[in-house]
């Protein structure tokens, strides 16, 4: 079995190997069908949730300092494309929370983290413009935080440990989203990219499966309002197309690595 492994991997190498090599040598007669680039974009909600609004009210009744009103994202994700259609994987980082600096405070810590998709044909692909319908999902995980800000002594702290720990609870949803976007394409320093684009999107997030109550390790908590993200989220960013050069990403020797291993030999 492990001879056999040791096989598969071996000639897994030797195709992948051999494929960059092709591909760097036939790059300069071949036009690539799609380019790959990556994307920095800053997402927020645009109109009033409900359930964020019920959440940060009672946490107002119980002494906490909430979050922010803020749905917010930073979204990085990595863009392909052709002439008629584009597609996006996304990595979704929300943050809902401004740094605090009261002491013994407690306060409210509204976060997410979750991975997504984005595609759509091109409507309109000109010199400066792309139009596109972007349909997709998000796999997004919650984390609800009360944070005490404290300040104690250490035998405080040793006598009553629990009194010092944040309450930690979280809960998920799967969201389907569609909207309409614009790509507006810059020729910006030509010598690194191909192409770079301020793109924009507005799209509707409607969550289809939640998990519904928090949750803790051991706790389900079933007063606290439930989260719904369901809501009108804009999006603005960056999309970076770098060049592509024969043998950039080879290791074959007739990528640069493999030329300059030649001649130290």
């Amino acid at each position: 079995m492990k001879n056999k492994l040791l096989l598969i991997l071996f000639l897994s190498a030797f195709f992948i190997n051999n494929s960059n090599a092709q591909d760097g040598s036939d790059t300069a007669s071949v036009t690539k069908k799609y380019q790959s680039g990556l994307a920095v974009y800053a997402e927020f909600g645009l109109l009033s949730n409900n359930s964020f609004k019920s959440i940060r009210e009672q946490m107002k009744a119980l002494n906490i300092k909430p979050f922010e009103n803020l749905m917010a994202s930073v979204v990085l994700a990595k863009r392909m494309e052709t002439e008629k259609f584009f597609a996006e994987s996304r990595l979704i980082l929300m943050n809902s929370t401004k740094p605090n600096t009261d002491d013994n405070v407690s306060k409210g810590i509204f976060r997410g983290i979750g991975i997504g998709v984005d595609a759509s044909p091109k409507f309109v692909n000109s010199t400066h413009w792309n139009v596109l319908v972007p349909i997709g999902w998000d796999l997004m995980l919650y984390q609800l935080k009360v944070k005490n800000d404290q300040t104690a002594s250490f035998s405080q702290v040793v006598a009553n440990p629990n009194g010092y720990r944040s309450v930690k609870l979280h809960t998920g949803s799967f969201n389907l989203h569609a909207g309409i976007g614009v790509d507006y394409k810059m020729n910006l320093f030509p010598k690194v990219y191909d192409k770079i684009y301020i793109s924009s999107k507005v799209t509707y997030h409607l969550p289809v499966f939640r998990m519904g109550k928090w949750r803790g390790d051991d706790v389900k908590v079933d007063d606290l309002a439930s989260f719904k993200p369901n809501q009108l989220y804009a999006q603005i960013g960056l999309v970076f197309f770098p060049k592509y050069k024969p043998g950039m990403y080879g290791m074959g020797m007739h990528s640069k690595w493999g030329r300059r291993h030649k001649n130290n030999m």
